[in-house]
């Protein structure tokens, strides 16, 4: 899918001030005089991170701390780049935006740091050499001691509500396993002390050789070396919450990493997410598209696998593999077009069960006289009607019809 990076949109919004989305910068809104403010129903998305337009003429916004959004080109007021590379002052106000007063110039023509990871086309067809990558989650909170005990206070500061508890990749080329096998678990001292008891119990380590494996920086540096480096596809079950945090956590480290980490986190990747895949199947046949969010190990379920260890990242990697492999299989077979319903018609020389019973119930006057007869004799005799059918191989329901309903019909026959 061929895609073009974006440096600023602005969005019309009806009956109400458009919004300007800048990289690198919150979202504005743009008042009547062209001034900017912060947009209030942002304030927990951090910067704007990219801003792409695919070949169907999307543009899809994405955030530090909230899920991208996608707008059609009638939504979209402009859009354009920094080609000149003019610092965030002189470019607004080329284009006639005024900055937030308040907001130091200091701040505002400082160089920005280089967004990280940034996904220039996500992938629509499933890659043949690829990473699968998973993460797990903690909430984050504030300790405070107290002379009553200890209390823990959720962190409700925009984006760091949560970080990565557990990251997990492993290596695929034509869904055979190859390098890496990732899996790590970060030590927070704003998690939960169960959190790192589950990290204890999942690794086995003592406590001080945790403590070790988990410090952010050490597991963000080998991430870099053993999945980012060799600069394959990174595929994910659902990659907004994963790369968002992926990219806090090294936006946040990025200074402690050498000149060559920093290169290597500054590149394009290219990323195939699994879980809008799953949407890109079931709207084939759809006359409404629409985004489904299909849960990973219940869509596992309906291809009958199960996973033991669901919400642990590396058994997700794992599951995910699985069900691409299911993929695989389904888009290689040849589509079942749904044919016309039609009512089904009987040959001739089919008769039905129905039409047989019939038959046996109406005997034919004119080739069974001699046996109607035969019945009426045996009737008189005192016989019962299944002693009569069973001596002449009418059925009970058949002798019944002779006697009652067919008696005029043999009367009249044999006067003739």
């Amino acid at each position: 899918m061929m895609s073009t990076n974006l440096t600023l949109l602005e969005r019309k919004i009806s009956n109400n001030l458009n919004c300007l989305y800048f990289v690198n910068h919150p979202v504005y809104r743009i008042q009547k005089d062209h001034q900017l403010v912060l947009a209030p129903e942002y304030g927990l998305a951090g910067n704007v991170t990219a801003i792409i337009c695919d070949a169907q003429q999307r543009y899809h916004i994405s955030f530090m701390a909230r899920k991208e959004i996608v707008l059609t080109e009638k939504k979209v007021a402009k859009v354009t780049n920094n080609q000149l590379g003019q610092n965030t002052a002189q470019f607004l106000a080329t284009l006639g935006y005024q900055l937030p007063t308040v907001q130091p110039l200091d701040d505002l023509t400082r160089p920005t740091a280089p967004t990280l990871l940034p996904s220039l086309d996500d992938l629509t067809e499933f890659p043949t050499d690829y990473t699968i990558i998973d993460c797990e989650f903690g909430a984050l909170f504030q300790r405070s001691d107290t002379a009553k005990g200890v209390n823990w206070h959720i962190i409700e500061s925009p984006g760091l509500r949560a970080s990565i508890f557990q990251l997990s990749a492993i290596g695929f080329s034509h869904h055979t396993q190859t390098a890496p096998f990732f899996n790590r678990y970060f030590d927070n001292p704003n998690f939960l002390p169960d959190k790192k008891l589950a990290g204890l119990t999942e690794t086995g380590l003592t406590t001080t050789a945790y403590e070790a494996q988990g410090a952010p920086l050490t597991i963000l540096k080998a991430f870099i070396r053993q999945v980012l480096q060799p600069q394959l596809p990174l595929v994910f079950w659902d990659q907004t919450q994963d790369m968002k945090h992926i990219r806090l956590l090294l936006t946040h480290y990025y200074h402690q990493l050498t000149a060559t980490e920093q290169q290597i986190i500054s590149r394009p990747v290219k990323i195939f997410d699994a879980q809008a895949y799953t949407n890109i199947l079931i709207n084939r046949g759809n006359h409404k598209t629409g985004s489904h969010d299909l849960p990973l190990n219940g869509l596992a379920a309906l291809f009958n696998i199960s996973n033991p260890h669901q919400h642990n990242a590396i058994w997700d990697v794992q599951t995910t593999e699985l069900v691409m492999i299911k993929f695989a299989e389904l888009t290689h077979q040849a589509p079942v077009i749904t044919s016309i319903p039609q009512a089904i018609t009987l040959p001739n020389n089919v008769v039905s069960a129905e039409a047989r019973t019939e038959h046996v119930r109406t005997p034919s006057p004119t080739s069974q006289r001699a046996s109607y007869a035969q019945v009426h004799q045996l009737r008189e005799c005192g016989k019962t009607y299944r002693e009569i059918a069973a001596a002449t191989g009418f059925s009970i329901s058949g002798v019944n019809y002779i006697l009652k309903k067919a008696r005029s019909i043999v009367t009249r026959s044999e006067s003739v």
